[in-house]
């Protein structure tokens, strides 16, 4: 066997690569930068997991997401592998310790954010670190034509002249042939060099239905369709109300979202990852990172605002090639609110600018100060306070980080901190008069190196197993060693983080680029239509329509979608059942018809019109009166 697969075997057990993997791998090993496009589920992690093991030295990895960097680093631990990750809430004495161990021990990986890397901690230890391969993970974000640019992912080209000779390998799931060209543009390359599969699903079923009742079509779907399953819907007060209809009607189901604390998040994940749960209701936090291959349904109950959206968490269906689902049930009034999503997704300046002011007026930030000073940010009681809609403030929040004036991170669990405030001899005085607390003192002295100096981390459901006492006697007794200024506590802090990048300045003076934020709604509303297009178009193959999205042409339709199952029932071609289905719709559009006035109007034979009507019922768009009338939805 090849030293690769020799990798492969030991670490994850398997024989072969899949599909394109070791062609990337091989490419990255020989010194090339490359640009790896794998559907969600194509594996992309051991793309360059692997080259990063067969060569000496550390693997840079450059990752947008906390949760799925600790999720990766988690997992290569559990290998054997020496992974560590570097993100927003760390102490800087567990930061520093890090990265002198990257130097120094044997750490095969570091994951951070790209803020990170223009950080005086990391540029000043970079260059003695010996780095193999610099990955770059959600590589769309570096484009500014992708659907979710972040600009400190630019920042990334700016180490390549301190590492020079590293390769890069930057790694997505979803890229149209623009932005294809712009992250390599971005990233320098010296040679465009992609590698792209085919983003054919061949197992998985792409269906749009419309219906009048979207809870009794979720559960006749889920009824029908046996396994476990995602729902995704828009906000976090449907998550649990879709999974409070679930459980009344006996399919067990729980919710999950980013405002759920930590430990309930990742308990409510396992147990769906273990089918102790069959589905999980969700926004779109859910899902990055988690490697279950046996999801047969993914259901969105809202419209997503992009293709690549859409194809990200649909894809999360089928990876074990076995046949899957992916159903977008829509009603009415869906493509009003798609259409709207334009207003709300770019509001004006003027309402931007509002929003940034109030930020600065919230967290009681003076004139000319405020740069690099961050704050816990809860953007549903901000919205509420100011009386803003929170969509808008969430669009223009999104707006002010493009254009580099605040930050907000995810929510974070970051290990709680503590420090001595109070010298040795009052220290021991204190444990003398009250002997409850000595046990945690002595603890905290032994087990938290410089505590006299620094912060140092600790974990108080640890501290609780080792003193055998409950986690909130720890919490109490710390919170009570912080009210008589023994040591200082800070509790762990799970919401997310907003930070100022800039300096405070009266309203008047804020300048926005302006061009920037017309091209970028000019891109979104590209990306509407498309999505559009995608719900409403019934003459094209689904899985024609997503992968031609991408730059992909099929040359013959995928057979297994709705839009082909109904044609194939048909036994018309492709092109004269979409004709049939089209002018079937016309006619309805204009007036609720029964079967005969439709035949004298369209005069088609009776087995052709009889399968453009099953299909247009079986998908919801049209149904039947009580007076036996087709009544378009």
């Amino acid at each position: 066997m090849s030293t690769i697969h020799q990798i492969l075997k030991q670490y994850w057990g398997f024989e072969e690569f899949r599909p394109l993997q070791e062609e990337i791998i091989n490419t990255v090993l020989d010194g090339k930068d490359t640009l790896a496009l794998l559907p969600t589920g194509g594996g992309k992690s051991i793309c360059f997991q692997v080259p990063a093991l067969a060569k000496e030295g550390l693997c840079l990895v450059i990752s947008p997401l906390i949760a799925l960097m600790k999720d990766q680093v988690s997992n290569l631990n559990k290998k054997g592998i020496k992974a560590v990750a570097i993100y927003s809430g760390m102490p800087y004495s567990q930061i520093d310790a890090l990265l002198d161990n990257c130097i120094y021990s044997d750490v095969k990986f570091l994951y951070l954010s790209p803020e990170r890397l223009t950080t005086d901690d990391f540029l000043a230890r970079i260059q003695r670190m010996k780095i193999n391969l610099i990955a770059v993970d959600e590589a769309h974000c570096i484009s500014q034509w992708g659907y979710d640019f972040r600009p400190p992912y630019l920042r990334i080209a700016e180490i390549r002249e301190k590492l020079k000779g590293v390769p890069v390998i930057a790694l997505t799931a979803t890229a149209t042939l623009k932005v294809v060209d712009d992250i390599q543009e971005k990233l320098l390359f010296p040679k465009k060099n992609v590698l792209r599969k085919s983003f054919v699903r061949k197992n998985l079923s792409y269906v749009v239905r419309k219906t009048s009742n979207k809870e009794q079509a979720l559960l006749d779907i889920l009824k029908k369709v046996n396994g476990c399953a995602v729902v995704y819907v828009r906000n976090r007060k449907k998550t649990k109300e879709f999974s409070d209809l679930l459980n009344k009607n006996g399919i067990k189901s729980d919710f999950y979202h980013a405002g759920l604390v930590t430990k309930e998040r990742s308990q409510k994940q396992d147990n769906w990852v273990n089918n102790k749960t069959r589905v999980i209701c969700s926004t779109n936090a859910f899902g990055m990172g988690i490697d279950k291959p046996d999801v047969r349904t993914v259901i969105h109950m809202d419209i997503p605002e992009s293709i690549e959206a859409y194809f990200q968490e649909a894809g999360r269906a089928g990876r074990d090639e076995k046949k899957a689902y992916a159903v977008q049930l829509i009603e009415n009034g869906d493509i009003l609110e798609l259409d709207k999503k334009i207003k709300e997704g770019y509001p004006s300046v003027e309402f931007i600018k509002e929003v940034h002011e109030a930020l600065l007026t919230h967290f009681r930030i003076a004139t000319n100060s405020g740069m690099n000073e961050t704050f816990e940010f809860e953007i549903a009681s901000f919205s509420e306070q100011f009386k803003f809609p929170m969509s808008k403030v969430l669009a223009s929040i999104k707006i002010l980080e493009q254009q580099e004036l605040l930050r907000v991170t995810e929510s974070v669990f970051s290990l709680s901190k503590v420090k001595a405030i109070a010298d040795k001899d009052a220290l021991y005085k204190f444990q003398t008069d009250h002997a409850k607390a000595e046990p945690l003192i002595k603890f905290l002295l032994r087990t938290s190196e410089g505590v006299f100096e620094d912060f140092a981390p600790v974990d108080e459901e640890v501290i609780a197993q080792k003193l055998k006492i409950t986690s909130t006697d720890v919490v109490r007794q710390l919170n009570a060693l912080h009210k008589y200024r023994i040591f200082f506590y800070q509790a762990r802090k799970e919401k997310p983080q907003l930070t100022f990048l800039q300096n405070r300045v009266p309203k008047q003076n804020l300048r926005l680029d302006l061009e920037f934020i017309r091209k970028r709604k000019e891109d979104m509303e590209e990306r509407l239509k498309s999505t559009r297009q995608y719900v409403t178009d019934n003459t094209i193959c689904r899985t024609r329509l997503l992968v031609k999205y991408f730059g992909e042409s099929l040359s013959e339709n995928c057979g297994i979608c709705d839009v082909c199952v109904a044609q194939k029932k048909s036994g018309l071609s492709a092109e004269d059942f979409s004709k049939i289905v089209a002018a079937v719709e016309n006619e309805l559009r204009l007036s609720p018809l029964n079967t005969n006035a439709l035949n004298e109007k369209l005069k088609l034979k009776k087995e052709d019109l009889n399968a453009a009507i099953d299909y247009l019922l079986d998908s919801g768009k049209t149904v039947l009166t009580e007076t036996g009338k087709l009544k378009w939805q």
